[in-house]
């Protein structure tokens, strides 16, 4: 009896170690994923947290001098988020971009600032519709 009762401690701290290691390594990865109305409601209790906001590049927003980059980016009209970045950015960032900006917002300047920009594909990336393939077919 005392071999099964050392066994199940035994294995009763392994499954708590690694359900332990698990925990915290997931949670410490985490970054909750916003768009800018889902954000905006809730930016002052999410200041500091690393976050990531999807939106549009508004037209005529972007600022730039060297590689420090502000523009601002926008879900419904009345709905924009100022951010700033340093760093490259990808070819496909321009006005009317959907971008994703990864890193923390400062509700005190009302500012994200990002440490990650990633610029979403054009829609001429687009799978082409099936009338558009068989038109094409066509005329060859």
């Amino acid at each position: 009896m005392k071999g099964k009762t050392a066994l199940f401690v035994s294995l009763l701290v392994v499954v708590v170690a690694l359900g332990f290691l698990v925990y915290t390594g997931l949670s410490s990865n985490m970054v909750y994923y916003y768009h800018v109305d889902e954000f905006l409601p809730r930016a002052a209790s999410l200041q500091g947290e690393t976050i990531k906001v999807n939106g549009k590049v508004r037209e005529g927003s972007i600022r730039k001098e060297h590689m420090n980059y502000d523009f601002v980016i926008h879900g419904a009209v009345q709905n924009v988020v100022e951010v700033e970045y340093h760093g490259v950015v990808p070819d496909t960032f321009k006005d009317g971009s959907d971008v994703v900006v990864e890193g923390t917002y400062d509700a005190g300047a009302k500012k994200f600032h990002a440490t990650t920009l990633l610029a979403k594909c054009p829609t001429k990336y687009d799978p082409q519709t099936q009338t558009a393939k068989q038109n094409q077919v066509k005329k060859s």
